[in-house]
């Protein structure tokens, strides 16, 4: 912002507030965005990780690819919330499916973070480029200078196929036999519409975009982008009436995250994944405009994921602490990170152009930062000599069901018996191994450094002072040091032997929340202008801490004039709202201290250590 390079952040800024926010533990995605919408902590709300650890299950079990159901959390939505005031929602690629209230209207579902739950196909790049692997190689006929382009489902089933031909300075495309346009580079074609069968979506009409981006005169090199394919059917609104108009007004449905991704690996060129991205912002923005008026809402919360798989890939490139930093590449990782703060920029500008009147809210966050790692830190290295962990025949891999403990990013299980399905651990030995596992981790030393890589290791009992709490977390509960990452058995595969080694790209989840650098945090960002906001400049660091996800909910359902939902902790973030008293008050410290006279005692005190007030009084 400070470059001018955000005006759309800058005006909701100087209008408003700006300050990080700190993410709870762990500070990740599902348990975030979880946070943000219920005020609750991990520990109220349950998804204490990425997925969630059902209680009597195999401790290896854990429902990673349903992290972010409704049925996962035991917190109200701020959705849920303003339905019990008689107000509808507007919920878009967000956390919190399905629908658990029939006064929202949900369009798509964070089903995972680069994936939209609707699509048929995702995003690909077909070429013919030995310097890229590809999953949809196109292999051209050197006799008539034709390609197959099969549009492979997501799941299994069926799409269409078709056909690529060089022509001089372009390309042709043709369906059974019949053309539907021709390309040059840099031509985007028009929706080509196709029939589809998959096992999760069943037979419908599907669309996709083409865009040619290189091609060589001998057609040695061709590279073609294509969009994700989406049903046309509206099905990607919960509210079938409404997803159909939704089509007929705006089109197909357009997803970016899905070109991010092929952005990040290198094939993708950043110019046409920001013509994703601003179509995207114009399809999101208008359905959420068509959205709150034809349904009557008056709330929409909408997630958008780019940023963070920006972050894993080319923040850590920027930063001279991480083992990704390279002097020589860095503003040029530098400018593609401001090449996406750029679009986030513009996205938000879609909206606020369609959307604020003048009178409206708006809270843009972001559930954490991206640091750069500096080590990982292998478990299975440090336990495998231990007799805790037992390895597969071939030595590869941990074989969970004869382990004594399993472990997932900040949350280790002890296999335990009567408890656990397969448990193999006896009761009785529960307290000592667990005693014996905290002081192993509480050991792990960065043998370059000296420093602990484990920030904290406490018993699940003592975790409810970091947020964590119930039957749903680890019986012992972790969080690593700033710069240090997880591993898995993953180690053993690759032959690194070491408890603690070097280790590139960027974290966040296993990172204490307020851990910074001068170029990267795992803290959050918050702004807040509109009705009801006092604004005001950024606090001091120390105290934009004092700023959770928790508070978000209920600082929004106070200005929307609603309760906030039922089980959030969080604050209200009153130092940002207009008429409730936020200022310190005037303290002067006046001396009350007595000068009270020592009282000799007929027996000498014995020595001891030093106790609060009281003790030593």
């Amino acid at each position: 912002m400070g470059e001018g390079a955000l005006p759309n952040l800058a005006r909701l800024a100087e209008r408003g507030c700006f300050t990080r926010v700190r993410p709870v533990i762990p500070a990740q995605t599902p348990t975030n965005w979880t946070t943000l919408a219920t005020g609750a902590t991990p520990g109220r709300h349950g998804v204490v990780q990425w997925g969630s650890h059902l209680p009597g299950e195999p401790v290896w079990e854990y429902h990673r690819g349903e992290a972010f159901n409704a049925g996962l959390c035991r917190a109200e939505y701020l959705w849920e919330a303003a339905a019990r005031a008689g107000r509808r929602s507007v919920v878009m690629n967000y956390a919190g499916y399905p629908p658990t209230t029939e006064a929202a209207c949900f369009i798509d579902r964070l089903f995972q973070p680069s994936r939209s739950y609707y699509d048929l196909s995702p995003a690909t790049v077909y070429h013919n480029c030995a310097e890229w692997p590809t999953t949809d190689p196109l292999t051209l006929d050197p006799r008539t200078g034709r390609a197959e382009l099969p549009v492979v489902p997501s799941t299994e089933g069926t799409g269409p196929t078709y056909e690529l031909r060089v022509e001089g300075d372009g390309v042709a495309i043709h369906a059974a036999g019949e053309p539907l346009c021709r390309l040059r580079v840099g031509d985007w074609s028009p929706w080509l519409r196709g029939q589809f069968s998959t096992a999760d979506q069943g037979r419908c009409e599907g669309a996709v975009r083409l865009k040619l981006i290189e091609l060589s005169p001998d057609g040695g090199r061709v590279r073609l982008f294509r969009t994700d394919a989406f049903p046309t059917d509206g099905r990607v609104c919960s509210e079938a009436g409404l997803g159909e108009r939704l089509m007929a007004q705006l089109g197909p449905y357009v997803h970016s995250a899905q070109a991010c991704h092929l952005h990040c690996l290198g094939a993708l060129d950043f110019g046409t994944l920001e013509e994703v991205i601003d179509a995207e912002a114009q399809w999101w923005s208008g359905a959420a405009e068509i959205g709150l008026r034809e349904t009557d809402a008056s709330l929409l919360v909408l997630h958008w994921h780019l940023l963070d798989e920006m972050g894993h890939r080319f923040v850590p490139r920027t930063d001279p602490t991480g083992a990704s930093y390279d002097p020589a590449g860095a503003e040029e990782a530098w400018e593609t990170v401001r090449g996406y703060y750029r679009a986030a920029d513009r996205f938000v500008g879609a909206f606020i152009e369609r959307l604020d009147d003048g009178e409206t809210l708006v809270a843009v966050v972001s559930d954490h930062g991206m640091p750069a790692n500096r080590k990982a830190v292998s478990l299975v290295n440090a336990f495998r000599d231990r007799g805790w962990l037992a390895l597969t025949e071939a030595g590869d891999g941990v074989d969970w069901t004869r382990s004594k403990v399993f472990f997932a990013q900040n949350h280790l299980w002890v296999n335990l018996q009567g408890r656990d399905e397969g448990g193999i651990v006896p009761s009785e030995e529960y307290e000592t191994l667990r005693s014996e596992v905290l002081t192993a981790l509480r050991d792990i030393r960065d043998p370059e450094t000296g420093e602990h890589a484990i920030a904290f290791a406490l018993r699940r009992e003592e975790a409810a002072v970091v947020g964590l709490w119930g039957e749903y977390i680890g019986d012992i509960v972790l969080c690593y040091a700033g710069g240090y990452r997880w591993s898995g058995p993953e180690v053993l595969a690759l032959g690194e032997s070491r408890v603690v080694f070097p280790s590139g790209g960027g974290n966040h989840g296993p990172m204490l929340p307020t851990y910074e650098t001068e170029a990267t945090s795992v803290l959050g960002t918050l702004l807040l202008a509109g009705p009801g906001v006092r604004p005001q400049p950024p606090a001091p660091r120390l105290e934009q801490l004092s700023v959770c996800t928790t508070d978000l909910a209920p600082t929004l359902a106070h200005l929307l004039g609603i309760d906030a939902p039922a089980q959030s902790e969080g604050r209200l973030l009153r130092e940002f709202l207009a008429g409730l008293p936020a200022e310190r008050p005037a303290r002067v410290l006046t001396p009350t201290d007595r000068p009270l006279a020592p009282r000799p005692s007929t027996r000498p005190r014995p020595a001891g250590l030093q106790g609060d007030v009281t003790d030593e009084a």
